[in-house]
Order: structure tokens, then C-alpha cells, then sequence
């Protein structure tokens, strides 16, 4: 697992201009692991759970909130059901890089720290799905 992380600013606003800072996280998995992925169905396992990004104004957030159920299914059936949340999946990782921005270069820098233990979390979750047991074990309770 080869992960790179970049960081990125937008600015966003015709008269008063807003800077926000986004953490660029693009993971490249070995062929082991995606075989591991997809044989385990860890495809939609949360990596990190995460809220809105800063970049996403009021209303949009209010919009996203608002839809009803018959939007939310279509959107699941078209984009997938990661399109309905924010989160961090293992599916978005596999899909190529993500960006999440945050409103300071210091949120952004603890954003990327708990990414960095996230991911380390995420290989051992690999690792772990990978065998499975073949000993046998007794103990008494």
C-alpha cells in the first residue's frame, strides 16, 4: 500500500475570497490487498468518519440534509451509496485521490495526522482479513 498525501488551497468567492485548505490523499493498493478488498467485501468499511467539508456552503449543506428518501436511493444507484455521506470508505480510496478541505492550515495538518493513523489501522485491517486461523484453540472459562 503506497499512500501520497498532498496538500492543496482553493479559493472560493467573488468578493469576499475564502482559502480553504484540503488534504489530497491518493493510496495505491498491491494487487494483494485489492484481492483481499474485494474477496472480504471491505469495499464500504469507513476508514474515517468525517462531516462536512469547510468548501461546502450553507446551503448546499442544507439541500444535502433536506433530500428525501427517493433522492437519496437514486443517488446511491447512480454515484453509489458512498455519494450519500462524507466519509472516508475504503471504496473512495480505491476510486483514486480524495480531497477533503478543512477552513485552516492547522485543522488541516490534525486532518492529516488522523488520516496517517487511519491508514495504518486500515493495513492492518487488511492484513487481519488476509488469513484466515487453520489452528484449532481450547481454553477454559
Amino acid at each position: 500500500m503506497k499512500v501520497t498525501i498532498n496538500h492543496v488551497q482553493k479559493s472560493v468567492g467573488l468578493i469576499r475570497k475564502v482559502t480553504h485548505h484540503g488534504v489530497a490523499v491518493k493510496v495505491e493498493f498491491s494487487t494483494e490487498e485489492l484481492a483481499v478488498i474485494r474477496e472480504r467485501k471491505l469495499e464500504p468499511d469507513v476508514v474515517m468518519e468525517r462531516g462536512y467539508p469547510s468548501d461546502m456552503s450553507d446551503a448546499a449543506i442544507e439541500k444535502h440534509e433536506s433530500r428525501g428518501l427517493g433522492k437519496m436511493l437514486l443517488t446511491a444507484a447512480v454515484s453509489g451509496a458512498d455519494a450519500n455521506h462524507h466519509h472516508l470508505t475504503v471504496r473512495k480510496l480505491m476510486a483514486g485521490e480524495d480531497t477533503y478541505f478543512q477552513s485552516t492550515p492547522m485543522e488541516a495538518k490534525a486532518y492529516e495526522n488522523a488520516l496517517k493513523e487511519q491508514l495504518v489501522k486500515l493495513k492492518d485491517w487488511i492484513v487481519g482479513n488476509a488469513e484466515v486461523e487453520t489452528e484449532a484453540s481450547s481454553f477454559e472459562l
